[in-house]
């Protein structure tokens, strides 16, 4: 079962809008997502495919190095980490984790469905954003090697870590 609830308490009006603009972004993935796999369309390949390329072309917004520290710290900038309580958990050089304690997204898919898998699917589906955006760098790769919340744990682990 999804545990996703907000543990934090911010008085910046912005947060909030910004949680519902993600979720707003959920519910796209989930009833477009939904609607392939009810016509019988590979969903998770289309959906992958094309969350894949929106990440890689969010690349402008991000470091132009390889530095894992400073994509990481662009997660971390204000503004960026509330919505989605992300918190430093290590950020060197090599390798940057961080943790988000709270997903708007599956916020809005646990209103949706109850189908635990069909929503564990849509966040690492979602989760090719990230993947995409990772592509574009040639010496840094994305590592999930934690808890995620839509699997029912309280955060989603994420690290971005240099290859060479």
């Amino acid at each position: 079962m999804v545990t996703n609830i907000p543990t934090r308490e911010y008085d910046d009006p912005s947060v909030e809008t910004n949680r519902r603009a993600a979720e707003y972004r959920g519910q796209w993935i989930y009833f477009l997502l939904k609607a392939m796999r009810e016509h019988g369309f590979d969903y998770e390949s289309i959906g992958r495919k094309a969350i894949f390329a929106l990440g890689r072309s969010n690349k402008a917004g991000f470091p132009d190095n390889n530095s894992a520290k400073d994509l990481i710290n662009t997660l971390l900038a204000p503004g960026s980490a509330e919505p989605m309580q992300i918190e430093p958990v290590s950020v060197e050089e090599e390798k940057a984790q961080v943790t988000f304690g709270y997903c708007p997204m599956c916020n809005i898919w646990q209103k949706l469905t109850d189908d635990q898998d069909f929503i564990a699917n849509l966040c690492d589906i979602a989760m090719d954003v990230d993947r995409g955006l990772l592509s574009t760098y040639d010496q840094l790769e994305l590592v999930l090697d934690g808890g995620r919340i839509s699997a029912g744990h309280c955060r989603c682990d994420f690290a971005v870590k240099k290859t060479k």
